[in-house]
This record gives structure tokens, C-alpha cells and sequence, in this order.
């Protein structure tokens, strides 16, 4: 083989492209890994630890976590991890005897279902004492009644939807008159055939829901849409090996449309990619035990801001707190965020060009490197001599353009405005000419005029005041006048472009 054939330009784009494609066919396997340990808390081996049992686990738009304990007969509160997790309150407490999970509606109000009633409960915001405001079930097979609720889901338009363990079976309630909430219909009870064990319950923004079969020989997801039609399925069925699942509980969709599964048999949280794409399999995180990264029999999980995800770590009495998609640690989320691998909590974009300040080269979209830009924030043009900063500009307001005046009712001042950019403005300097043909006699400092000379050739007089200025004058004598204003950047630039603005006219009668 010819050694210079092989490396022409065509070889080598075709090499390139042949990379490409191989990088792109990587199997999911080879993404980044999306979770990281952080902590945990509510153990009763921890200081402060307050669980009993921790099963349902939900989150609101403050980072704040709330825990259902079946055993307790109630709903934990804990503060957002800036605060380290604190306890904060109950909710529940006399109310509820065996609340099994808790989900949080985009309001912020807290629904509870409670096994042992086989009820869910809605409870006002947090900040407004979480009173009960209503109540709906009751046990029994009919329409509206609940046998064995076991995770619980609210849309934005307030539809709840139940995942029922005795009766097999989803069914969904909207709200009703009188502070009430509707019972609208049910799957799972005909075709396809009914849930071995239905558990855990999420939905999509493509309006699919995905339901969770806790048993061991039936282990898998569920994907249906409304009113109950099985379109599909997620997960690699029941085993040990990623994408596999062993008794999956809880569910949860993030927001780039990835199915996070708590794989309590295996003691991991497993998470699978858009049902656009096909769900495959992205990522897994966890093993038996009770160390750090380690669950056992884990139930529930739900994001918080700041790319944190909590996950109830049942047979361990606590819940484990992880990093979520964000390897920079900067709260947010790495498929959101406009710097990877640069921590830019504020995602600042400058020129909205989708590259964070943080890690653009040229922050204001302008053409001038940063390190060269006196101005690296701002782009607000023209730049006559490319320093990164827009031109200083002046504008004359007395007198007025093409202004005719009265030798007795004349103005005694020239005033204006001026700006600079960031930079700022150092002074503005003022010409008065009174105009003869096309010769011009400048105003000196001295208020007198001066002898006959080039229009072109301004005599400039350092006006009083710099954002807004002003320059006494004496205007004598009848005839055509001329005013030009200059600012003067801080820095030193002098304002180059002549424009209606800062340059008038005006004429004396």
C-alpha cells in the first residue's frame, strides 16, 4: 500500500468520520456516570436520626425532603442539603396510621397515601402549617375506594394518580366541587392482564406513564398512555446484570426525559434514557450494604434543586443523599449546564450563545478575546478602534436641533447626555460656532469668539459634568449658530462619530 495514499486528506476525513460514528454507536454504558455519594441522614445510629421506617420520599421546589414512615404514622420534614438536612416538622401525626408514600403538586400542597386507611390525604403548603384540606378513598374494590395504595403521582393540572398493590390496578382522580377529588377511571384491571405487583408510578411529558411490578418473576416497567394502553416496556427483565431489575419500587422522571428506577432487589437506583430514544440503559449506582454508596431494600426517590436526589434506603433506616448529573458540583444539572466541568452555579451567558461566561472566550460576543476586552460584558457597538468597548456618544438637548431662537429669549446654557459604556464617561467637551457661509468662529473660554476659521476645525471648551453636562454660554448676534458635544471614555477614547445627536443647528432671529 502506498504509505502517502493512506494518509491523504480523503483518508483522513474518512478515518474521522469513521471515529465519529464508532463514538456515537458507544453503548450507553460509556456515559459519564450521572451519580455520586454525598451523605445521608435519619438513621436512628445517626445524630438526630429520627425514622422509624422511611418508605415514600418527595421533594419541593425549596430542596426540602419529605419522608413517609409507615411505622410512625406520618410525614417527615428535613430541610434542603445547603442546611445540612436538618429535621424540621411533621405532618400527618394522629391523621394517618400507615402512609406508605408522599408526592408534592407543583403548588407545593402534600399528598399522602395511607395504607392503612386506604386513603390519600392532601395537606396545605408547608408554609402555611400543612393543615388537612381534604381526603378521599376508603377501602374496597369499587371506583373511588383503594386496596393497598402504594406510590402516588400529581400532574400539573391536579389529576392524582394511584398505584393500588391489592387491587392491581392504577386508578386516577381529578378534583371536584366542593374541595373534592373525583375518581375518573382505572387500568390494569382487564387487557393486557392485571399487575402482579403494581408499585411505583411515574409520568412523562409526552404524556406516558410508567408503572413498576415489584415482583421478583415479573419484575419490569410498564409503559402506558391514557386511558390504560400498554404501549411498551422498560428494563432488560428480572436479573442482577445493568439494565436487569429485581423488584423495582420507585419510580422518577428527570427533567431531560430519563427514567430513574429503584431497583430495591439489587439494591441500586438504575437510570434509562428518554422512551423517545427507547429507554436504554445509562447508568447505575449502589450495592448491597450499609456504607457509604450502599442501600438495602431501597423504596423511593426524588430529585431536588441543586442536582441532588434522595433516595429512602429502607432496611437502613435512612436516606441517602447523591449527586445527580452535576460532575462540575455546581447545582446544576450537567445536560443544562452551559459550562460541564467548570463550576458556574449562576450560568451567567452574556452574549446567549449557550457557553457560560465561565468557560467563553469571548463573554460578550463582540470579536474581542476577553483578556484583550476593556469591556468583557457588554456589546453595545460601534467600536471605531476594537477595544472591546462601545464608543463613548454624546447627545445635545438645549438647543434643539434646527432651533430658531429670539436674541431676547435665548438659552444660557448648552446642556446634554453622554454614556460610555462600562467604562463610564470622563467629560464631554462642547464647540459653539456662529456660522458665516463657510467659515466658522469658534466660542473661546473666554465667551468672546473668535477670529474667522475652518468650520471643520472645532474649538472645544471642557463642559461641566459628565453623564449629563451643561456649558454656560453667551449667544450674540443674529445668524446661523453650530453646537458640537465630544465625550471623552474614561481611558481616553474620544467620541469619533459625528452624528443629528451631537451636532446641531440652530439660527438666532
Amino acid at each position: 500500500m502506498d504509505s502517502h495514499a493512506s494518509n491523504s486528506p480523503r483518508r483522513r476525513v474518512t478515518v474521522a468520520l469513521a471515529a465519529l460514528v464508532c463514538a456515537l454507536a458507544l453503548p450507553a454504558a460509556a456515559h459519564a456516570q450521572l451519580m455520586t455519594f454525598s451523605g445521608s441522614f435519619g438513621s436512628a445510629l445517626q445524630p438526630g436520626g429520627r425514622f422509624t421506617d422511611a418508605e415514600g420520599i418527595a421533594t419541593d421546589g425549596a430542596g426540602r425532603v419529605y419522608v413517609a414512615d409507615p411505622t410512625a404514622g406520618d410525614v417527615e420534614i428535613y430541610d434542603n442539603a445547603a442546611n445540612g438536612n436538618r429535621f424540621l416538622a411533621t405532618v400527618g401525626q394522629g391523621i394517618l396510621r400507615n402512609p406508605q408514600d408522599v408526592s408534592i403538586d407543583d403548588r407545593y400542597h402534600v399528598y399522602v397515601d395511607d395504607v392503612g386507611r386506604n386513603t390519600v390525604s392532601m395537606f396545605d403548603v408547608f408554609s402555611s402549617g400543612m393543615t388537612l384540606v381534604r381526603e378521599w378513598g376508603g377501602t374496597g374494590q369499587a371506583l373511588g375506594q383503594m386496596l393497598g395504595p402504594r406510590q402516588l403521582v400529581v400532574d400539573k393540572g391536579g389529576l392524582v394518580y394511584v398505584a393500588e398493590h391489592d387491587n392491581q390496578r392504577v386508578q386516577w382522580f381529578k378534583p371536584g366541587g366542593s374541595n373534592t377529588q373525583v375518581p375518573v377511571s382505572a387500568w390494569g384491571v382487564a387487557s393486557p392482564p392485571v399487575f402482579s405487583d403494581p408499585f411505583g408510578i411515574a409520568f412523562d411529558s409526552a404524556g406516558r406513564f410508567f408503572v413498576s411490578n415489584a415482583s421478583d418473576t415479573d419484575a419490569g416497567i410498564r409503559v402506558y398512555i391514557l386511558p390504560g394502553t400498554l404501549v411498551g416496556a422498560v428494563g432488560a427483565g428480572p436479573g442482577s446484570q445493568v439494565g436487569q431489575l429485581s423488584s423495582p419500587k420507585g419510580l422518577l422522571e428527570d427533567p431531560f426525559g430519563r427514567l430513574l428506577v429503584v431497583d430495591s432487589g439489587n439494591n441500586r437506583v438504575q437510570v434509562f434514557g428518554s422512551a423517545d430514544q427507547h429507554s436504554p440503559w445509562l447508568d447505575s449506582f449502589g450495592s448491597a450494604g450499609s456504607g457509604d454508596g450502599q442501600f438495602s431494600a431501597p423504596t423511593s426517590a426524588a430529585l431536588a434543586p441543586g442536582g441532588w436526589l434522595y433516595v429512602s434506603d429502607t432496611g437502613n433506616g435512612r436516606v441517602v443523599r447523591l449527586h445527580y448529573d452535576d460532575a462540575d458540583n455546581d447545582g446544576v444539572l450537567d445536560d443544562a449546564d452551559n459550562c460541564k466541568g467548570l463550576a458556574n452555579p449562576d450560568q451567567q451567558d452574556t452574549d446567549r450563545d449557550g457557553i457560560g461566561n465561565a468557560c467563553d472566550p469571548d463573554m460578550d460576543g463582540d470579536g474581542v478575546p476577553n483578556a484583550q476586552d476593556r469591556c468583557p460584558l457588554t456589546h453595545r457597538g460601534p467600536d471605531a478602534n476594537h477595544d472591546g468597548c462601545a464608543d463613548p456618544r454624546s447627545r445635545i438637548t438645549t438647543p434643539r436641533s434646527r432651533g430658531r431662537y429670539s436674541s431676547r429669549g435665548m438659552f444660557r446654557s448648552v446642556t446634554g447626555t453622554a454614556t460610555a459604556d462600562t467604562l463610564g464617561v470622563h467629560d464631554v467637551r462642547v464647540a459653539v460656532a456662529r456660522k458665516s457661509g463657510g467659515r466658522c468662529r469658534w466660542l473661546g473660554s473666554n465667551g468672546r469668539l473668535g477670529s474667522s476659521t475652518s468650520c471643520s476645525k472645532p474649538r472645544f471648551i471642557r463642559a461641566k459634568g459628565a453623564a449629563r453636562w451643561s456649558l454656560k454660554v453667551r449667544v450674540r448676534g443674529r445668524g446661523s449658530w453650530r453646537v458640537l458635544s465630544r465625550a471623552v471614555q474614561s481611558g481616553g477614547t474620544v467620541e469619533t462619530l459625528t452624528s443629528k445627536k451631537n451636532t446641531v443647528s440652530f439660527s438666532v432671529r
